[in-house]
């Protein structure tokens, strides 16, 4: 096709676009869609296809993350007016806390000021057997939001979609249920599913290019503790786990009313078995009520994250956005389903929505704002394995901010530990802050300090004969 040709693939007055996903990606798309067509004076139609329900308990209506909204998250959404409910926010988060195997720190947020909060909210309706009356999800409030500005869904699976020969047609979305398929005609297919999603192979067997990302699993469990408890042991803090322990690489417990939700993440797929190891963990269980037993019924997933960027997420009239394309691995899930929205949003209403706009205007950015920066998380996280498996230099390093509050070390150590558990800060800029000459100058005296009685900890322990290492030892000897 001429070049003349592809400057025809925009968008324009009474244009339809279909959005496949009714998550935060595609509700987030169509909130933004909807702003650059007012500001540009077009009117467009908006369609979502969603077969599930995000009012209901439990896996069926939850999109299955940890979902905590950061920061800088919080405050795009206050900027473009989206309020969330008193309902929908089950926790405010005032803090994190880092604990080790020997040792705990709360971390401070290292420049207060401003409007927007760290929020712990649910993607579905609750944990499985809960008992609230009200609806929770975020994800639902956030669907209703989109059909408030004139969005409509479709309550019904998407079954596949035909790429026309000529990319001047338009692309025609299959859905229904078995046995009963409509289909519909639409300018802009964006591809909002998810990586947990089915549609991720159908997409792929539409052999224009596009392979999902990398991906692992990981697995979550909410605990219900209930909300005195929780405030009092909790204290509104996340707690992050680094217990130097195999296979686990992060984990956390994040409060929400009456529930924690307990999210981990490995270097290798999650089962059931790693998560009970987790909670039965002795510093874990600290945290838990003395007389706290496994639940007989409790809600769980082992859902699928990213580990990298999808290869070639879009064509002629086709764009995909959010974790099946590409994300912030470990942190910000939600964040980066808004930053994606919006660059493909900026680049259907901008630029056009040929392969060649989508390539240059929309995934070039997307890579180098979030794939690029995953290559420094993933040397964060190889770093932090090596430190957290070494708990004397870990207890060595928390024990100086904990006891030199203040001092210039003690701040940078701080705000190195906050963007690493918080994600509040780009990869690039924790590694920056990581390995800082001066800041690694400073830490010898700790580190070799630390290392010294360690040294002398493991002779000491040799040298010394408990009571059954010396019976054993007798023994032998008769």
């Amino acid at each position: 096709m001429t070049d003349k040709l592809k400057k025809n693939l925009c968008l324009k007055d009474g244009s339809r676009i279909a959005i496949i996903g009714g998550g935060p990606s595609g509700s987030f798309f169509a909130h933004l869609a909807f702003q650059h067509a007012k500001k540009l004076g077009m009117n467009i139609s908006v369609t979502i296809f969603e077969g599930r329900d995000f009012s209901q308990r439990g896996p069926r209506g939850c999109n299955m993350s940890a979902a905590v909204i950061a920061r800088s998250l919080h405050e795009k959404l206050i900027k473009d007016g989206i309020d969330l409910p008193d309902d929908v926010v089950r926790h405010e988060i005032k803090g994190y806390y880092f604990q080790t195997k020997e040792y705990g720190i709360e971390l401070h947020r290292p420049k207060p000021g401003g409007n927007s909060k760290v929020l712990a909210v649910y993607r579905g309706n609750g944990p499985l057997y809960s008992t609230h009356t009200s609806n929770i999800s975020f994800d639902d409030f956030l669907l209703k939001h989109a059909i408030k500005q004139g969005a409509k869904v479709i309550n019904e699976p998407v079954q596949g979609i035909n790429l026309p020969p000529d990319s001047e047609a338009p692309i025609k979305v299959i859905y229904g249920k078995r046995g009963s398929f409509d289909e519909m005609e639409t300018d802009l297919v964006v591809g909002a599913f998810g990586i947990n999603s089915t549609t991720v192979d159908k997409i792929k067997r539409l052999n224009f290019g596009y392979e999902p990302p990398e991906t692992i699993r990981t697995c979550q469990m909410e605990i219900p503790l209930g909300a005195s408890y929780i405030k009092e042991s909790f204290r509104d803090n996340i707690y992050v786990f680094a217990l130097g322990l195999k296979p686990f690489r992060f984990a956390s417990m994040v409060p929400k009313g009456d529930y924690v939700t307990v999210s981990l993440i490995g270097d290798r797929d999650l089962t059931k078995k790693d998560l009970l190891e987790f909670v039965n963990h002795p510093v874990v269980r600290s945290k838990l009520p003395p007389d706290w037993k496994m639940p007989d019924r409790f809600c769980m997933c082992i859902p699928k994250i990213t580990l990298t960027h999808a290869k070639k997420p879009f064509t002629d009239r086709l764009v995909i956005i959010g974790d099946a394309s590409i994300s912030r691995i470990y942190k910000n899930g939600l964040e980066s389903a808004y930053i994606t929205s919006q660059l493909a949003v900026q680049t259907a209403f901008e630029k056009g929505i040929s392969k060649e706009d989508f390539s240059r205007y929309y995934y070039r950015p997307a890579r180098k704002l979030l794939a690029m920066d995953n290559l420094f998380g993933s040397l964060i996280m190889r770093v932090s394995d090596f430190v957290t498996r070494r708990s004397w230099l870990v207890t060595a390093r928390l024990s100086y901010v904990e006891n030199r509050k203040g001092s210039r070390m003690a701040n940078h150590l701080n705000e190195m530990l906050w963007n690493m558990v918080t994600g509040d800060a780009p990869y690039r800029e924790i590694i920056l802050q990581a390995f800082n000459p001066l800041f690694q100058i400073m830490l010898i005296p700790v580190t070799v300090k630390a290392l010294i009685g360690e040294i002398f900890q493991g002779l000491f322990s040799r040298n010394v004969k408990t009571p059954r290492r010396r019976s054993r030892e007798e023994g032998e000897k008769k």
